[in-house]
């Protein structure tokens, strides 16, 4: 972000708030108490006793091909239950007509070791111990074909891990060290040598001439985890960075006739097709109910990521205050979460709360006024972790729907990036003893 681009946006925005504060002859105080509190010689009013509803929906099916993150694991979250991710990619070469024998011969290349490595960017959960399979992909999937969250290929149902390979615990904080060199926390998953051998038997042949032939010999591969036995607070999910030079893999091998030892690496970047998969199971947790049933989502309600679930909220007497002659200075929508100490499930650090009008999504008014992060920073949703709530912003888009340019719908909370943000939040309902959502309002009558 240009951080002098930015102030330069938010100097303009004070300055015309306070042109237009000037044209309507209004003040804005900050002192307010109470629900609502009235000064007549400002005209200034404060209202916070609004009736809102929470529902728990499904989150919208999205995209899930051609990303750089890919999101691997399982994690059983008490709140929202079992969550699983897995990814498929093709493999290429990186050079045309790959011959391992060279001027030699191929009875010489002794295969030692094949390795897959997968470069960290972040984890979300603990870190336990997981089960990690790749299996070999036999069907075609396209870098120019859609491809939506929960899509599967055919595979070879042959795990390549070797066994000792298999369990492991992940350690994203930690550097890779060989003789030489040292490089980025890595998943390193060493496979059946099988895997890498057929490669090397097609040496000087048409399948490794070029990426074409060569994906019509190797499909892909799909990494994905076995963890039947993951108790409640266990587990994570791991964020990839497929398009790293570090995630590849690798064939270590030895010409034994020139005695060297040497490498060859596929590759897995922006020219590969990638598939993310995500699997939710809410068995045990409110949510089935809560899917079955929208007023049940009374007490709790939940937005999470990787594809889940999503929140909406209604406001069901807001329009009382349409054609009463006034105009909204500020309203804030307030989100109280429900925020258990003890566990490894942080809340989600940005939210995103959309319209929704005719089966499409919009974003407020309050976020577009600026673009990037001025916009997210302008209509809010950051995570409060001191006061453990989300506020927004919402006064162009309830100044608009008193103005009657848009329907009273219901708004949706989601998570940004939803494809490959693991996190959660659970939202203190509409009914909840604890704490409710709140929308407050400042105005000036005229």
């Amino acid at each position: 972000m240009n951080f002098i681009f930015s102030i330069n946006i938010l100097r303009k925005a004070s300055l015309l708030s306070v042109v237009v504060l000037s044209l309507t002859n209004c003040k804005k105080e900050d002192n307010f108490i109470g629900s609502e509190l009235q000064n007549e010689d400002l005209g200034v009013n404060k209202l916070s006793n609004f009736s809102i509803v929470t529902y728990t929906k499904e989150a919208d099916s999205l995209r899930a091909d051609e990303l750089s993150t890919a999101t691997l694991g399982s994690m059983n979250d008490p709140d929202v239950g079992k969550t699983e991710s897995s990814f498929y990619t093709q493999l290429r070469l990186p050079v045309d007509n790959v011959d391992f024998a060279g001027t030699g011969s191929l009875t010489d290349i002794v295969l030692d070791s094949v390795v897959l490595s997968l470069e960290y960017k972040d984890y979300y959960g603990s870190l336990d111990p997981q089960n990690f399979e790749v299996m070999e992909v036999t069907e075609d999937f396209y870098l120019d074909s859609a491809y939506y969250n929960g899509k599967s290929f055919a595979t070879n149902p042959t795990n390549l891990v070797v066994p000792g390979s298999r369990t492991q615990i992940p350690d994203p904080n930690s550097s890779v060290f060989t003789a030489t060199d040292s490089f980025p926390a890595q998943l390193r998953l060493k496979l059946d040598n099988s895997f890498g051998q057929k490669i090397i038997d097609e040496s000087g042949n048409l399948t490794l001439s070029d990426n074409q032939n060569f994906l019509q010999f190797l499909k892909g591969i799909e990494v994905k985890v076995n963890n039947s036995g993951q108790g409640p607070n266990q587990g994570a999910i791991l964020l990839l960075d497929l398009i790293s030079l570090n995630s590849s893999v690798t064939l270590y091998y030895r010409d034994t006739a020139s005695k060297d030892t040497l490498n060859f690496s596929l590759l897995m970047n922006t020219n590969c097709a990638r598939v993310n998969k995500n699997k939710h199971d809410y068995s045990g947790t409110l949510i089935p109910s809560q899917l079955a049933d929208s007023t049940l989502g009374s007490s709790v309600v939940f937005v999470q990521g990787l594809v889940g679930l999503k929140t909406e909220i209604e406001f069901t007497d807001v329009m009382k205050l349409k054609d009463s002659n006034i105009i909204i200075n500020k309203a804030v929508l307030k989100m109280p979460v429900d925020n258990t100490a003890g566990n490894d499930f942080d809340p989600i650090e940005q939210l995103l709360i959309v319209r929704n009008e005719n089966n499409l999504k919009y974003l407020l008014l309050d976020q577009t006024m600026f673009a990037g992060q001025a916009g997210l920073d302008n209509v809010g949703g950051q995570w409060n972790e001191d006061d453990s709530q989300y506020e927004f912003v919402i006064t162009r888009y309830l100044n608009n729907l008193l103005n009657g340019n848009f329907p009273n719908n219901r708004l949706t909370l989601e998570t940004i990036s939803a494809m490959v943000t693991p996190n959660r939040s659970v939202f203190y309902g509409h009914n909840s003893a604890v704490r409710k959502p709140e929308l407050t309002i400042t105005y000036t009558k005229y």
